[in-house]
């Protein structure tokens, strides 16, 4: 039995009693620290769908619960567990949520958003594509990130949905917002292209040969992206051609 199965059980017994949940949730959330317990998270989001739960536990604010507080693994937790209840009953109230999450300041819980996002994208990548093919159109910096951050996930990163991780990457580089929250969103740029790159090289590098030159901002993001192992190891006289074509 993985570490996982071993949590799923442990959480069984108690899945219909909050008090109890929540003590386990909290204490076993390895915070503060490096890490969280995401081995938990996900087992937990395989099993919970009360939804008047979550969404207390989603109330519970930076300010009263800051990135490093136990108590903000409920909120962690809720927020990843919300991609697994929609794939189970597809209501359309969880994604203005997700994207209300995608704002938050703690930087755990837009990473629960993107989790979320992956766990659909799963199940029904059409799905995802649909969901993130509208949220585009009027996203901010922080969206945009969840967005990319969401699609850099090889289990469903096959060569045809790759290509519509480049189509949502292009729509990014073409409006780049320097304003609110910029630097997040050009982290998230700085490695979430060579996850696609690596799924798709021939047109990945393409797609990044494309792109150099434009402007010394998506040079910089180019040049961390094609310094990455993930594409080096694989593709090293490629990598060294783009990086001698970037000034």
């Amino acid at each position: 039995m993985g570490k996982r199965e071993e949590l799923i059980e442990e959480l069984r017994p108690i899945l219909h009693n909050k008090e109890q949940l929540e003590h386990y949730l909290v204490s076993n959330s390895n915070l503060p620290g490096p890490r969280s317990n995401l081995e938990l998270a996900f087992a937990f989001a395989e099993l919970y769908e009360d939804m008047d739960t979550l969404l207390e536990w989603l109330d519970i604010s930076a300010e009263q619960a800051d990135v490093n507080h136990p108590r903000s693994f409920l909120a962690f937790c809720s927020a990843v567990c919300l991609g697994s209840v929609y794939v189970k009953t597809k209501k359309p109230e969880i994604i203005p949520i997700l994207q209300r999450l995608a704002n938050d300041q703690r930087w755990r819980m837009r990473e629960a958003v993107a989790f979320a996002f992956q766990s659909i994208g799963e199940h029904d990548f059409k799905v995802l594509q649909k969901i993130f093919s509208e949220w585009i159109k009027n996203s901010n910096n922080l969206e945009k990130r969840a967005i990319l951050v969401a699609l850099a996930h090889p289990p469903f990163l096959n060569k045809d949905n790759v290509q519509f991780c480049f189509e949502m990457t292009e729509n990014i580089l073409k409006q780049l917002d320097r304003t609110a929250d910029f630097e997040v969103l050009k982290k998230g740029l700085e490695f979430t292209i060579s996850v696609f790159v690596a799924a798709d090289p021939e047109n990945g590098f393409n797609f990044i040969e494309k792109w150099i030159g434009k402007n010394k901002t998506i040079d910089k993001i180019l040049e961390k992206n094609l310094k990455k192992n993930r594409l080096i190891s694989k593709n090293s006289g490629k990598v060294k051609e783009l990086l001698n074509k970037i000034t």
